[in-house]
């Protein structure tokens, strides 16, 4: 047979001459070279196969949204699976989660600055706390050296007083004795002379000497009474201005101000303090100028929705009542109750609450502060008139600083609920 004759080979087959590698059977019998799976394609399958039903429900769960996400997520008119739209849509949807997102940054960092600011706001009170604490120390230290001459030199004119009186006494005791001789001696007839008569003559007068001094010494009393009356009215009309001044100062702003002078200690007037509008404002207010009293967060969360109609009054108590925190924080004690203190700061104080009204209300009774737990007790009677706006009462914890439970508490009196009348027996 020739070649001429033989038909080219047809097909994909193996060409002729041909052979399979040894070990192998030919193309059929190859190995399959491993091919690396594609993540991506797994993920978008496996979504494909387990997605929801709708869109709104395949963001949600393709993005794991949070509820708030998810409620507002339904807000949009998402169209449904396989739409023309569909892109247009999960876009539309993909800008609304964005916004959302932004705006959520947006309230964190306001947030943020806020609690920056109010950091600030509070170092810088007690920055100014510290100094004014320096300064009355350096008050203080002056007028002690002050007082320190003074007693010194009213001590000189005592001593000199006293040595005065003694000349005095002894003048009038040899007065008494030559008055006493002169009576022990004979009578004498007229026409003798007698050299006692100059002697008697000089006795009258020293007696009127005296009676003269004494009357401008009087006289001289009743000008100098005169002088510290005028004195202490002067002073009255001077503490008044002083109290106006500085009122109209914290109400312009002023940051710099005491609320009261930390040493007048006469008894408060509320129209001497800047004027508040709430319950909310009057705590605020208190607890910036606090210098003892410590003011709990639940003291801010029950004066913002308390409804006491006459904060003015209770801005008095509060400032008072740092007066009494003042007798408190002395270590061991004042020696006498701290009702005693309260009523000369014309306060209406009650020592505590029944344990049956702690017992059945717990969660108003109870109170935090830097993690410990405190139970009101001693309150203040702000006001005592009928209905919510007419009550009034700011209730404390009393710490002496040794309580096992409250380890990390320094001693103070603690500000809890601040407002309302808590729930007892009274109260129903």
């Amino acid at each position: 047979m020739s070649s001429a004759n033989v038909e080219p080979p047809r097909g994909f087959g193996p060409r002729r001459g041909w052979r399979a590698p040894k070990g192998g059977a030919g193309r059929p019998g190859r190995k399959a070279r491993a091919v690396p799976p594609d993540p991506l394609y797994e993920a978008v399958t496996k979504m494909v196969e387990s997605a929801p039903d709708t869109i709104g429900d395949s963001i949600t769960w393709l993005f794991a949204l949070t509820p708030d996400e998810t409620r507002r997520l339904a807000d949009i008119d998402l169209p449904a699976p396989g739409s023309p739209i569909a892109l247009a849509g999960l876009a539309a949807a993909g800008r609304r989660l964005l916004a959302d997102a932004r705006e959520a940054v947006a309230k964190a960092e306001d947030a943020t600055e806020n609690a920056n600011r109010q950091r600030a706001r509070d170092a810088q009170r007690a920055q100014a706390r510290v100094e004014r604490a320096d300064e009355r120390a350096r008050r203080h230290e002056r007028k002690a050296l002050a007082e320190q001459g003074e007693r010194q030199r009213l001590s000189g004119e005592l001593e000199r007083s006293r040595a005065h009186a003694t000349a005095i006494d002894a003048e009038r005791e040899h007065l008494r004795r030559q008055l006493a001789n002169l009576r022990a001696q004979p009578e004498r007839r007229d026409d003798e002379p007698t050299t006692d008569d100059a002697q008697v003559a000089g006795l009258l007068a020293r007696v009127a000497a005296l009676e003269q001094q004494q009357e401008q010494r009087s006289l001289l009393v009743e000008h100098l009474t005169d002088r510290c009356e005028q004195t202490e009215a002067e002073a009255a009309r001077l503490l008044a201005s002083a109290r106006n001044l500085r009122r109209l100062a914290l109400e312009a702003g002023a940051s710099e101000v005491d609320l009261v002078d930390p040493e007048d200690q006469a008894p408060l007037d509320a129209g001497a303090l800047p004027a508040v509008r709430t319950v909310s404002e009057a705590v605020e207010l208190a607890a910036a100028h606090a210098e003892h009293l410590i003011y709990t967060e639940r003291a801010f969360e029950t004066a913002r929705t308390a409804p006491y109609s006459e904060p003015q009054k209770l801005l008095r108590d509060l400032v008072a009542l740092d007066r009494v925190a003042a007798a408190w924080a002395v270590e061991g004690g004042v020696g006498r109750p701290m009702r005693d203190i309260a009523v000369e700061q014309q306060l209406d104080w009650a020592d505590d609450v029944s344990d049956a009204a702690r017992g059945q209300h717990p969660h108003e009774y109870s109170f935090t502060h830097d993690g410990r737990t405190l139970w009101a007790g001693p309150h203040v009677r702000v006001a005592n008139g009928r209905g919510l706006q007419r009550v009034c009462r700011i209730y404390m914890a009393l710490v002496k600083g040794g309580e096992a439970d409250l380890a990390g508490l320094p001693r103070g009196i603690y500000v809890g609920p601040v407002g309302r009348h808590l729930s007892d027996s009274t109260s129903g």
